[in-house]
């Protein structure tokens, strides 16, 4: 650490992992990797979802198979990252585990404006921000509180981070009344606005990343002063502060190697998955735009759900809203006009018109996690009362179906 320099920036550290050999290094790491957890027993269902998928198996058995198989990959993931930011801020932790994490619902979303399924674009993003804001960042807030009474973060952090949704969710707002009122001067006008903000809405989140990772990094970096978080006992249970004795396995590029790794097999795995909704939601009966919205992000943010959680126990509440808010900023900023500007390229006229129900689902979720996270501090209350909000959207999306016409492809007809 810094010592008595009162700067919040960490010292980037260097490890010898090789210092007992190349040999030892490839054993201690696989070992880290595979043998480490029973959780990791699962990764053997990765050849029979394969299988299944190219040899003609039912869709229920791909659709299971591929979501058992992504729960260890996704685990493994988190603790890849941790090993990286180990020889990074912080702050670049954070944003390397939510890039790696988005990196399953840009692939998909570049599938599916392939084939001209632009409402499953929209819907799956959008479903993957409500996920990221409500589900990953509650259940970050609860188990880190039953840890510590009291967690702290940055107030400017949260604060910009809940002006950039806000940004997003009036970038979203406009297309949409404009659509919802017939108010435009012609029938493109929609689709000519969208790509308009989808091209300055990239510029921004460039800015912002030279904003988090060089001009005002110390606003995102975790500061540990005396009396923060659990340092005057106010902590409920062990709280030994491991920041200092984490034992660094797999090096800097050995982490970004395996990062890769990890993210090839997400990546087909849930292509796998998205494959075999068709199948799986005529069988269980569950609506096709529950799953899009709710199942699918569910399962492409496992990733950054096991690592916020881990995270916040560990009392590293910076990179815990550096993955769950930072992912969703992500998304709304980069990745959603990433695909306007992609469709704009290839002629699919995908816009910014996500439909009233969906925009003002958006927003209700800004606002709260915008309102929770103003003050800089967080506990299980908060987390209990973002979990429980998403359960609410959940059931809401359960019985919400788009009117005739305005879904381009069934997404129970998707093929990815």
């Amino acid at each position: 650490m810094n010592g008595g320099d009162k700067t919040p920036l960490r010292e980037v550290r260097t490890f010898d992992v090789c210092a007992a050999g190349p040999a030892a290094y490839v054993k201690k790491s696989l070992h880290a990797l595979v043998l480490s957890s029973y959780l990791n027993l699962l990764m053997l269902c990765t050849p029979f979802a394969g299988l299944a998928y190219y040899g003609g198996g039912s869709d229920g058995v791909v659709f299971t198979l591929s979501l058992l198989a992504i729960a260890p990959f996704a685990e493994r993931l988190s603790y890849v990252t941790e090993q990286l930011a180990l020889y990074t801020s912080e702050t670049l932790g954070g944003l390397l585990n939510a890039t790696f994490g988005n990196v399953t619902e840009l692939i998909v979303s570049l599938f599916a404006l392939r084939k001209g399924m632009l409402r499953i674009v929209q819907v799956s993003l959008l479903g993957s921000i409500l996920s990221n804001m409500l589900l990953v960042l509650g259940c970050a807030f609860f188990f880190g509180g039953l840890r510590y009474r009291e967690q702290t973060f940055s107030k400017t952090a949260g604060a910009l981070n809940a002006g950039m949704l806000l940004l997003s969710v009036m970038s979203l707002m406009f297309p949409m009344v404009l659509q919802a009122t017939h108010s435009e001067l012609e029938d493109s006008s929609v689709l000519n606005v969208s790509r308009v903000v989808a091209c300055m809405l990239l510029v921004t989140y460039c800015c912002y990343l030279v904003f988090q990772l060089h001009t005002h990094r110390h606003v995102f970096e975790e500061s540990k002063e005396p009396g923060d978080g659990a340092a005057d006992g106010d902590c409920d249970g062990d709280c030994d502060d491991d920041d200092d004795e984490e034992e660094a396995v797999l090096g800097l590029w050995g982490s970004i190697f395996w990062l890769g790794v990890i993210t090839v097999f997400i990546s087909f795995l849930s292509e796998f998955m998205v494959d075999a909704l068709q199948g799986a939601s005529e069988n269980w009966g569950v609506p096709d735009l529950f799953l899009g919205t709710i199942v699918i992000p569910i399962v492409g943010n496992a990733a950054e759900h096991a690592a916020a959680v881990i995270f916040a126990v560990k009392n590293k509440m910076e990179l815990a809203l550096g993955i769950a808010v930072g992912s969703s900023t992500q998304i709304a900023l980069f990745v959603v006009p990433l695909c306007i500007v992609i469709g704009w390229s290839v002629d699919q006229p995908l816009s910014l018109d996500f439909h009233p129900f969906e925009t003002a689902t958006l927003l209700l979720t800004v606002l709260l996690v915008g309102f929770l996270i103003q003050n800089g501090e967080s506990n299980w209350l908060m987390g209990l009362m973002l979990v429980v909000a998403y359960c609410v959207v959940s059931a809401a999306y359960f019985v919400h179906t788009d009117a005739p016409g305005q879904l381009e492809t069934p997404i129970a007809g998707t093929e990815l």
